[in-house]
């Protein structure tokens, strides 16, 4: 099991990051967001592979149905903040994209963490 934000990869080369972003939440967790802001953008593992990801914070959430890929398996967890400070400082949390996206959080919006 491994703990991660909501994640894909673009459909198509011109296809906007936040559009995917978008389709990526409601996929995988069921929700759609009223409210998005840009995080930061990373390259996943340089000297391996080009692959840049877009990071967004999603807020003003509204749940709908799930509807997941048929090859995913997603349980989802709403964590409070304090949780989720506990599952970093006990390495629960390892996913790169997720501990950037939560960095960048804490940094931009430190009322949220």
């Amino acid at each position: 099991m491994l703990y991660e934000l909501p994640a894909g990869k673009l459909d198509k080369p011109d296809e906007d990051p936040l559009d995917c972003a978008k389709r990526e939440l409601s996929e995988e967790t069921g929700y759609t967001a009223k409210n998005w802001q840009k995080l930061t953008s990373i390259v996943t593992t340089p000297g391996f592979t080009d692959e840049v990801i877009h990071l967004y914070a999603a807020t003003g959430l509204e749940k709908f149905n799930q509807h997941t890929d048929e090859d995913e398996f997603i349980d989802i967890a709403a964590l409070k903040p304090a949780e989720v400070r506990a599952m970093l400082q006990n390495e629960e949390i390892f996913d790169a994209k997720t501990l950037s996206a939560l960095c960048m959080m804490l940094l931009q919006n430190p009322q949220f963490i």
